[in-house]
């Protein structure tokens, strides 16, 4: 084989090999940022790819030859009702949403993107508008929920301490009012809507709110945590009561009364529609028909056969259960949406399922949000803050002390220089947690003895950064200035220069690179040091490391803000890095060439 031939083989191999091995240490930031931008349950279950956001059938409403049928992630689906064949299709990508259908446009509401308006003959055409809402963690929203009144659109969301009725006016394109729903029960969580008569009716996570939308007060509050005690998830108006329903049943209220009078269903109700005298309840099973004149149910259950993830039915198979979540009625054909983006005909004479379709799948979740809910769950600015500052002392206070201490080892023989250095290697030796507690005590008996507070307090979580990183410091640049020829400073003193003026004008610029090289290795040590920080600081004090500890336990072990928070964190050294890398690079080969 020819020598450049041969050469060219080994160069590649080698690049090759480099490529893998920095691909390898890239692999844990880059798993990092990925993961940062996925949601919290994948991350859990372990799961690698990025999801599809749930398409699960939210309402299914008939308008003339068309049905609508408006899925969970922001699916706006419009098809032939007959078929069940796809007209058109928009998304509106949101999470927790809810929606409603005038003459001209579809209404979109959701926590991530507020409200939207998508123009009916058009769905390409839409509009947003952000409401005065306050800042909020949009993962931790329960629901969304807009309903109409005389041309006016009321919006609000289930989530805790927003407890507020919004109205919006479509022709202006502005919100006119804003209502106060605070009561004896606060707080609480809005859970569903209900225009009727000239009130609204809020179901809350404890019971249901009647609210005057002329005077804008609170008329009544009425609570209902024993029939169900997560909240009212739906409420129809039927015969001049309100059928209310949630994750244990429906029921059925008596507004005048102020109280249940009758039980319809016992279970998790997660659709409701009423016809006439009848009301619908939709199960995880099918569904449910009470008839309020004969007092009777009807099960229908088992309805559906089995399908895949993507909604497609499996041939041949048999029936399974199915989550019923909304109804709507066409004659004699009921429509019933359910998990998956399904929709099935259900013929209510025959009482059989007469057709089925699917919705599209839900659009790839990239939950950027995590990036913006992370600031809001724990003041992740003040720990960036205080890391910085802790970290920057620590190492500049090193690096004085380390420098000193290195050029009087390497230039000046004194009794017990040799031993000092091994000392210093010596105490590298020990693990640092063990010095754990004999801090903590001291720094407890120290504030006894002199009433000057040391734990939790800036300097007293630099001073032991410093102390820790002094000897390992010292020892590193030790070698530096071992490696500055002695002639460049007896030259200097020939000059006329004393023992300080040869080290700040001669030894010092030299060892520059290296001092560099070191304190940024001080830096990252401390920037990543967890245990002495979580012990040692206060609420005021706590760095990057113990406030990303945070999200875990009190914050219901939110991994995803943890990935967000890891890059926001990693994002400064990198820069730091980048910036220095040429004085690292000097600092690193530094002492390789003799002379």
């Amino acid at each position: 084989m020819p020598y450049y031939l041969k050469k060219r083989i080994i160069d590649w191999i080698i690049h090759m090999f480099m490529f893998g091995l920095l691909a390898v240490t890239l692999l844990p930031i880059g798993w990092m940022i990925y993961s940062s931008l996925k949601e919290n349950t994948d991350i859990l279950i372990g799961k690698i790819p990025l999801s599809n956001a749930r398409n699960n059938v939210y309402e299914i409403m008939l308008d003339g030859p068309d049905l609508w049928v408006l899925t969970s992630d922001g699916g706006i689906n419009k098809w032939d009702k007959n078929t069940l064949k796809e007209e058109d299709h928009a998304t509106a990508q949101t999470m927790t949403t809810h929606f409603l259908l005038d003459k001209q446009h579809v209404w979109v509401s959701s926590a991530n993107k507020h409200l939207q308006k998508f123009d009916k003959d058009d769905l390409k055409k839409s509009k947003q508008f952000n409401l005065p809402l306050p800042d909020f963690d949009k993962a931790k929203v329960v629901n969304s929920t807009i309903v109409s009144r005389q041309g006016k659109i009321y919006f609000t969301m289930g989530y805790k301490g927003f407890e507020e009725l919004l109205e919006f006016d479509p022709v202006q394109e502005k919100v006119t009012r804003r209502f106060s729903l605070k009561n004896k029960l606060s707080p609480t969580q809005i859970r569903s809507l209900l225009p009727y008569k000239d009130k609204m009716l809020v179901g809350l996570d404890k019971g249901l709110l009647k609210l005057d939308l002329k005077s804008g007060k609170v008329e009544a509050v009425y609570n209902l945590v024993q029939y169900l005690p997560i909240g009212i998830a739906r409420l129809r108006a039927i015969n001049g009561k309100i059928v209310v329903s949630g994750n244990t049943g429906a029921f059925l209220f008596d507004t005048e009364k102020g109280k249940v009078t009758k039980t319809l269903y016992t279970g998790n109700a997660l659709g409701l529609r009423v016809h006439g005298d009848k009301v619908y309840v939709g199960t995880n099973r099918g569904f449910k028909l009470y008839d309020l004149k004969t007092g009777k149910m009807q099960d229908h259950a088992q309805l559906f056969r089995q399908v895949r993830v993507d909604g497609t039915v499996i041939k041949d198979s048999e029936f399974a259960p199915a989550e019923v979540a909304t109804l709507a009625f066409n004659g004699d054909r009921l429509y019933l949406g359910s998990t998956y983006g399904r929709v099935s005909i259900y013929n209510v004479k025959d009482q059989r399922v007469v057709g089925e379709g699917a919705a599209r799948m839900g659009h790839l979740v990239i939950s950027w949000v995590n990036y913006i809910d992370m600031w809001r769950n724990v003041d992740f600015g003040l720990y960036l803050r205080n890391s910085f500052f802790i970290c920057g002392l620590a190492m500049v206070f090193a690096m004085v002390f380390a420098t000193l201490a290195a050029y009087a080892l390497s230039r000046f023989d004194f009794p017990g220089s040799k031993s000092f250095s091994m000392i210093i290697l010596a105490t590298q030796m020990v693990p640092g947690i063990m010095f754990l507690i004999p801090t903590y005590s001291n720094f407890v008996k120290l504030t006894e003895m002199t009433g000057f507070p040391i734990k939790g307090t800036y300097y007293g979580i630099v001073f032991v950064y410093s102390a820790f990183f002094v000897p390992f410091s010292i020892w590193i640049l030790r070698g530096f200035f071992a490696a500055i020829p002695v002639e460049l400073e007896e030259a200097a003193r020939i000059d006329g220069c004393s023992p300080l003026q040869v080290f700040w004008h001669v030894a010092l610029p030299l060892a520059i690179p290296g001092i560099i090289a070191t304190g940024i290795y001080v830096f990252l040590q401390a920037w990543d040091e967890l245990v002495f920080a979580w012990v040692l600081t206060s609420a005021d004090t706590m760095t990057i490391p113990v406030g990303i500890r945070n999200f875990v336990g009190n914050y219901q072990n939110r991994f995803d803000l943890i990935m967000a928070a890891a890059t926001v964190a990693t994002i400064p050294v990198m820069i730091l890095f980048f910036m220095l890398q040429k004085y690292i690079v000097k600092g690193l080969t530094a002492g390789a060439v003799k002379g």
